[in-house]
């Protein structure tokens, strides 16, 4: 087993500037067009998760309160702490 400082690992802001993610892992390791990628993200604020054509998203809250997500075609799921929630990862979805 490996151990992490969440200090250490560098940073990456989002695309639309509304959070940041530190990579876990990722495989194949340091490829951007992974099978797979585990990672930590804060969200700084309201707006579209990155799509990521036939991947599944798995998100799980680690602190806070709920969050509340929609999509286009109405769909819409309240997050609660400490409870995993899997979607499409193609699917627009935006956090509000």
């Amino acid at each position: 087993m490996e151990y992490f400082d969440m200090r250490k690992m560098s940073v990456n802001l989002w695309r639309n500037a509304a959070g940041e993610t530190r990579e876990i892992c990722t495989f194949p390791p340091a490829k951007r067009d992974f099978y797979w990628r585990a990672s930590i993200a804060s969200i700084a604020a309201n707006g579209e998760f990155s799509l990521f054509p036939c991947m599944e998203r798995i998100v799980t809250l680690l602190e806070g309160g709920e969050m509340f997500l929609e999509s286009a075609d109405r769909f819409n799921h309240t997050l609660k702490p400490l409870q995993p929630f899997a979607f499409a990862a193609d699917r627009w979805l935006k956090r509000n």
